[in-house]
């Protein structure tokens, strides 16, 4: 089984994410990330859903998403042809070796610190999943106090887009 992901605009009613999601739970799927968002325009969201499935369960529950009421379009973005990025937050405790660390974090990472005090730092970081794990391994022996996530987001590389058109769709 691979994660796939799975990108999908619908109109923006109440209920609507309820059904994807209830649709992926009743047909046995694990769903790893479900992130969503209102387009430009108010009456569309995009969601993206990562689920770990095989080729052809994937094709099939792609299927189902569409015959739901409400989605308009939902398309698979392959990694290779996307940009797939997560956002998170960690609080750590502030530390004299935390702090020797920070400008390797920042380095290796791309973490900044958005917040400090006397007791903690909070770090933001925006980067692959994988990345932002190893973040989490380098941090912890420095005394994690909570983390948070945003799940997948991602988007085309280029052009390409989920309506269709290799032009800008505003």
């Amino acid at each position: 089984m691979k994660t796939k992901l799975l990108s999908i605009l619908v109109n923006n009613h109440p209920g609507v994410t309820a059904r994807i999601s209830g649709l992926f739970l009743r047909r046995g799927y694990n769903i790893t990330s479900f992130t969503g968002e209102e387009t430009s325009s108010p009456e569309i969201s995009r969601i993206t859903v990562s689920v770990e499935s095989t080729e052809e369960n994937f094709e099939h529950i792609r299927h189902q998403v569409l015959k739901l009421y409400d989605v308009k379009k939902a398309v698979e973005l392959k990694r290779e042809e996307a940009i797939v990025k997560e956002f998170a937050m960690a609080k750590i405790m502030l530390t004299p070796e935390s702090t020797r660390k920070i400008k390797e974090w920042y380095d290796n990472y791309d973490a900044v610190i958005i917040d400090a005090d006397t007791e903690v730092l909070i770090f933001q970081i925006c980067n692959t999943k994988e990345k932002i794990d190893s973040f989490y391994e380098e941090i912890r022996p420095y005394g994690i106090v909570e983390t948070i996530r945003s799940g997948v987001i991602a988007l085309s590389r280029g052009k390409r887009n989920i309506y269709g058109e290799d032009t800008l769709h505003y």
